[in-house]
């Protein structure tokens, strides 16, 4: 008996790696071709985050359980996925972007308005999410959701962003051309949002404990 000891200690570690290997998606991405469609109804994994298609095979959902404030390659997906939204100024934007360790994979991508939306508007959540990793500071569960106009369609109409706190806050951001003023009025709410989130006037344990939600809507 005594001889199956370090045997039986070897097989329970080994149990115990596979175990823990299994409940926390893997860092090194999973492989995806950068095409239209990918494997449906499917969940992949990247750097430790993980990211949903629908039935169709369209990106649906990509989660970051605790967000990290590290960069990512870009990919020449990117361009590949911007010009699936046709004529105009689209980009391939990152559901979690490269900044927050967001992979340059298709199922991390999907077409979005350019300079207003995906460097402009979506870009002002990620700069206010980033102002609450500071210091000590830490953002957990930023999800973001996406919805289709409809079964063909490669563009979403609705991107939806979510993170972890103890409040509410809410943006409605078309994805459209926005005049000059538009823009600006959508540039002041978030920033005035996030200044009073992460700002200094308000305790580091209240800056961290806040929920935060964003509704993109977009009309192609």
């Amino acid at each position: 008996m005594p001889a199956l000891l370090p045997a039986l200690r070897r097989a329970s570690a080994a149990a115990l790696l596979l175990t823990a290997g299994a409940a926390a998606p893997a860092y090194a991405p999973d492989s995806a071709p950068c095409e239209r469609h990918l494997k449906p109804a499917h969940t992949y994994h990247a750097h430790r985050q993980t990211f949903t298609t629908d039935d169709a095979g369209r990106p649906a959902e990509a989660l970051a359980r605790k967000l990290v404030d590290r960069s990512a390659p870009r990919t020449a997906c990117q361009s590949t996925v911007g010009e699936w939204g046709g004529r105009g100024d689209w980009n391939g934007g990152h559901l979690i972007a490269a900044s927050f360790d967001g992979v340059g994979l298709r199922y991390n991508l999907v077409p979005m308005r350019g300079r207003q939306i995906n460097q402009g508007l979506m870009k002002r959540v990620e700069d206010g999410a980033r102002a609450c990793l500071e210091g000590d500071g830490a953002v957990t569960d930023y999800r973001v959701r996406l919805r289709y106009p409809g079964r063909t369609a490669l563009v979403p109409d609705q991107i939806r962003i979510s993170l972890s706190a103890s409040r509410t806050l809410e943006f409605a951001l078309p994805n459209r051309e926005l005049t000059a003023k538009e823009l600006r009025t959508r540039q002041e709410e978030i920033a005035k949002a996030f200044q009073e989130f992460c700002g200094n006037g308000i305790g580091r344990q209240q800056m961290i404990r806040r929920n935060v939600v964003g509704s993109l809507h977009a009309r192609p």
